[in-house]
């Protein structure tokens, strides 16, 4: 059964990761040891983005992609 904070989706994942850990003959990584070392480099990351985002459009700049290059071989 869910509970907050000891059995729970990040529980979950966690306990499967470590699973594989185990077996490859890897220590087992503990939870903050996982958000400290993969979710925080990753949502600080996606922070950047998102506030970068933000600028361009507040600031009227309009993000559109590149023009595919034709291959020229």
């Amino acid at each position: 059964r869910y509970e907050e904070h000891e059995h729970n989706c990040y529980t979950y994942a966690l306990a499967f990761i470590n699973s594989v850990r185990a077996a490859r003959g890897e220590q087992h990584i503990s939870k903050s040891e996982f958000t400290e070392k993969f979710v925080i480099p990753q949502t600080r990351r996606a922070s950047k983005y998102i506030t970068l985002h933000q600028e361009l459009t507040a600031n009227e700049f309009y993000i559109v992609p590149l023009p595919q290059q034709e291959n020229t071989a």
